[in-house]
C-alpha cells in the first residue's frame, strides 16, 4: 500500500479526516467555554442523556422478556443456536424443518458464543445487540471528541444516536442490525486517518460488517471512495483485498452449504419494491429528525463545496442512499440506522463550528436560548417509550405500534398462555413467532417471512410443508399476521381448527389444533 506519513500523503490528507480535525480545532474561542453557554450545553446534553437512560431500561426489560417483540427475532436467535449445535442455518427449505436464515452468519456466530452457556432463547441475542448499540453511540461520540476535543460535542453525538426512536425500536432486539452498524462505524472511524495500520483493521471491520448484514455495503462504498481520493494506490489495494476476501468467503460459504447460502442470503433478499413504503418512511424519518438531519446535511454540503472529503461525510451520503432500501417488502426503520449514526457525527461537528463563529459569540445568551428551544422542539419529536405521554409527546415512528412499548407483566402472561397451549400436545409446533416454540421446548420450523419471499420469487415449493399439514404432523399452529405463503395458510384452514386466541402487544395470536377432516 505504500507508506503513510510522507509529504505526498500529508497533502492528500488535506482532503480527509486530518484536515477536518484541524479545522474543527481552529476557529477561535469556542462559545461553549463561556459560563453562560455551559449551562445551555449541559441542559442539552442531559436531555439526550435521559433518552440514553430510557433506552437502557427498555433494553434490559427486553432481555428479561422471553417472547418475540419483533416477528423475526426468534429466527435470528435460532440461527445462533443451530451454529452452537454445529449446524449451518442454511438449507434448500424443501424438507423438514424448512428452515434457513436470510442473513450472513457473523451475528449468529457471536450470539452462539453466549448461547453456549445461556442456552437457546432471545436473551443472548438481545444482550449482544444492546451492547453493540451502546458501542455505536460510543464510536460516534469518540469520533467527534477526537476531531474536536470538545467533550459536550462527543456526548451530544452519542446522545443523538440513543435519542432516535428508530434506534430505540430496532437495536435492542435480537436482530443483526446493531452489530452491523457497529462494525461499519469502526471501519469508517479507522479510515478517517488512512495510515497502513488503520486501513488494515478498518478493512477487517468492513468485512465483518458485510458478513453481518449485506446492507453494510454503504460503509464499504464510503470508505473505499475516501481512500481512493486521498491515497489512490492504497485505495486500489484495499479495494482488491476487500473484494477478494468478500468473494472468497461468499464462495466458501456457498460451497460448504451446497448452494444454500446464495439461495437464502442473496436470492432470498431480492424483495419487491414498494414506492409507497419508501415515501412513508422517508417523510416519517425527516419529520422525526429535522434538527440533526438539517445540521448534518449542512455539514455535508459545506464539505462537498470545499472538497474537504472525509469518510464520515461520504458515509452519511452513502447511508442516505442505502436507506432507500426501506422500500423493500419487509424492510423497516433499521434501514436508517447508519444514516442516524453518521448524521449524529456530522451534526455535532456542525454545532462545534457554529458555536465557534463570531456572530454567535457576540450574540451570547440569545443564541443559548435559541439552542435550548431547538433542542426542546427536537426532544418533543423524539418522544418514545415512557417519554411518550400522549398528546404532544407521542411516538411518531412508523414501527411504534409494534416496537414502541416496553413488555409488561401482562405481556408475559399472554406469552405464557401460548406456551401452555403448545405444551398441551407433545408434537412439533408451527409458529409464526418462533420464540413460543423454543420456550415450550420444541424445535423451530420454517422461517415464515423468508419462505414467503422465496415463494413469491418462485424459489420455494410449499408442497412438502402442505403435505405435512394435511398429515397433521404439527400438533399446534400459532398464527398472528398470517405471513405464510397462501398454499400453507389454505392447508391450515382445511386441516386445523381455531382453539384459542391470545392478545399480546396489541395483536391477536391464534392457536390452532388438528381437526377432523
Amino acid at each position: 500500500m505504500g507508506e503513510a506519513g510522507g509529504p505526498a500523503t500529508r497533502s492528500l490528507l488535506s482532503l480527509g479526516g486530518e484536515a477536518v480535525t484541524q479545522a474543527l480545532r481552529r476557529g477561535g474561542t469556542l462559545v461553549g467555554s463561556e459560563p453562560w453557554a455551559k449551562a445551555a450545553l449541559a441542559v442539552a446534553v442531559l436531555t439526550l442523556g435521559v433518552f440514553g437512560f430510557v433506552y437502557l431500561q427498555h433494553a434490559l426489560a427486553l432481555v428479561l422478556f422471553p417472547y418475540d417483540w419483533d416477528q423475526g427475532e426468534g429466527y435470528d436467535a435460532w440461527s445462533a443456536w443451530l451454529i452452537d449445535r454445529g449446524q449451518w442455518p442454511y438449507s434448500g427449505n424443501q424438507a423438514f424443518p424448512y428452515y434457513s436464515s436470510n442473513y450472513p452468519p457473523l451475528w449468529s456466530y457471536v450470539v452462539s458464543i453466549v448461547m453456549a452457556w445461556a442456552g437457546p432463547g432471545l436473551a443472548s441475542g438481545r444482550a449482544v445487540s444492546t451492547i453493540a448499540a451502546v458501542g455505536c453511540a460510543a464510536v460516534a461520540g469518540s469520533a467527534v471528541w477526537f476531531q474536536t476535543r470538545t467533550a459536550w460535542a462527543g456526548l451530544g453525538a452519542a446522545g443523538l444516536v440513543f435519542a432516535s426512536p428508530y434506534v430505540f425500536h430496532t437495536t435492542p432486539l435480537a436482530r443483526v442490525n446493531a452489530l452491523t452498524v457497529l462494525f461499519a462505524l469502526l471501519g469508517v472511524w479507522a479510515f478517517e486517518r488512512p495510515t497502513n495500520r488503520r486501513l488494515a483493521w478498518g478493512t477487517l471491520a468492513l468485512l465483518l460488517a458485510l458478513f453481518t448484514k449485506q446492507t453494510a455495503a454503504d460503509a464499504a462504498v464510503a470508505c473505499l471512495g475516501f481512500v481512493l481520493l486521498t491515497r489512490p494506490r492504497a485505495g486500489l489495494a484495499v479495494s482488491i483485498v476487500l473484494g477478494a476476501a468478500g468473494f472468497s468467503l461468499l464462495a466458501a460459504f456457498n460451497v460448504l452449504t451446497g448452494g444454500a447460502f446464495w439461495l437464502n442470503v442473496v436470492s432470498g433478499n431480492a424483495n419487491p419494491f414498494e414506492a409507497r413504503q419508501l415515501f412513508d418512511y422517508a417523510v416519517n424519518f425527516a419529520l422525526i429528525h429535522p434538527l440533526p438531519l438539517a445540521l448534518a446535511a449542512w455539514e455535508a454540503a459545506s464539505a462537498m463545496r470545499r472538497r474537504a472529503w472525509d469518510p464520515w461525510t461520504l458515509y452519511f451520503l452513502a447511508s442516505g442512499v442505502a436507506a432507500l432500501g426501506v422500500a423493500k417488502l419487509g424492510a423497516g426503520e433499521s434501514y436508517f440506522l447508519g444514516f442516524v449514526a453518521s448524521g449524529a457525527v456530522l451534526a455535532s461537528r456542525r454545532l462545534v463550528r457554529l458555536l465557534a463563529s463570531p456572530p454567535i459569540t457576540r450574540g451570547r445568551p440569545v443564541w443559548a436560548v435559541a439552542a435550548l428551544l431547538l433542542v426542546a422542539g427536537q426532544a418533543v419529536l423524539y418522544a418514545h417509550g415512557p417519554l411518550a405521554l400522549g398528546g404532544v409527546l407521542v411516538d411518531r415512528g412508523l414501527q411504534a405500534p409494534l416496537l414502541g412499548r416496553t413488555p409488561t407483566a401482562k405481556d408475559r402472561q399472554a406469552g405464557d398462555a401460548i406456551v401452555a397451549a403448545i405444551r398441551r400436545l407433545p408434537g412439533p409446533a408451527l409458529s409464526e413467532d418462533p420464540s413460543f416454540a423454543v420456550v415450550a421446548g420444541r424445535p423451530v420450523v420454517a422461517n415464515t417471512t423468508h419462505l414467503r419471499n422465496l415463494y413469491d420469487a418462485g424459489l420455494w415449493d410449499p408442497t412438502p410443508l402442505v403435505a405435512d399439514l394435511q398429515a397433521k404432523r404439527y400438533d399446534t399452529v400459532v398464527l398472528n399476521a398470517q405471513l405464510y405463503p397462501q398454499p400453507v395458510l389454505d392447508a391450515i384452514g382445511r386441516h386445523y381448527y381455531l382453539a384459542q386466541t391470545v392478545q399480546l402487544n396489541g395483536f391477536t395470536y391464534q392457536v390452532f389444533y388438528p381437526g377432523a377432516d
